[in-house]
């Protein structure tokens, strides 16, 4: 467990009072289980392990689908028919519509997930959703901190929740933090490991932050301003 403080200049732009409407808002949703595969699929090549054919999930999910379409549809299917503007189409639908378009589902899975889009579920209605780490961005987004820019939280990875340049690295932290590990630029509170978080605050938040980005293998290094 790490502790993080925010940077003079992101709690000036942080409003206290529309986080906290945010958080009471959103309290009761589900965890993001019907979009949690696309927030890192960003690209129809580029986001997928070198030994993980690009093709194999929506292979799996058609092969999941035909024992149990429901099951298919919550964690797959809805997210591409968001996609694509069309609603209750399976996996081979999604597909033709797709060709139609000159796509392939791994094109369509590649389109930016948006903030906002609200999907049925195991109730009436799940609502919108979010994973870990796209909450805090969108906690981030309610609050002010990204002003008036273009940003979907939906798209927000593990990694591209702290390596944004939103921390304070300049106010000296506590005696504990430095005495737990003297090298860290963030308070370690927990755990038997450091922590350690490549990049951390590097990358200032900017339009359609995230959406773009490519693995790239075998480095692993991310596209320049991703």
């Amino acid at each position: 467990m790490t502790y993080h403080k925010l940077s003079d200049e992101t709690r000036a732009k942080f409003d206290e009072k529309k986080a906290q409407d945010f958080f009471n808002d959103t309290v009761g949703l589900p965890y993001g289980y019907h979009n949690f595969l696309y927030g890192w699929v960003d690209t129809a090549n580029d986001n997928w392990p070198p030994l993980l054919a690009k093709d194999f999930v929506p292979v799996m999910f058609k092969l999941i689908e035909d024992i149990k379409p429901s099951l298919a549809y919550n964690f797959f299917t809805e997210a591409l028919n968001k996609r694509l503007n069309v609603d209750g189409k399976n996996i081979s639908e999604i597909a033709e519509i797709a060709a139609g378009q000159d796509m392939s589902v791994s094109e369509v899975m590649a389109m930016v997930e948006q903030d906002g889009w609200e999907y049925t579920g195991l109730k009436p209605r799940d609502g919108r959703n979010w994973v870990c780490s796209a909450y805090v961005t969108a906690f981030y987004k309610a609050a002010g901190v990204f002003g008036d820019m273009d940003i979907n939280a939906t798209e927000f990875a593990t990694m591209d929740v702290y390596i944004m340049k939103l921390f304070d690295e300049t106010t000296p932290l506590p005696d504990q933090c430095v005495a737990a590990d003297p090298d860290l630029p963030y308070c370690q509170l927990r755990g038997k490991y450091r922590v350690e978080l490549p990049y951390y605050n590097s990358i200032a938040p900017y339009e359609h932050m995230f959406e773009k980005c490519a693995i790239n293998y075998p480095t692993y290094e991310r596209d320049p301003g991703c």
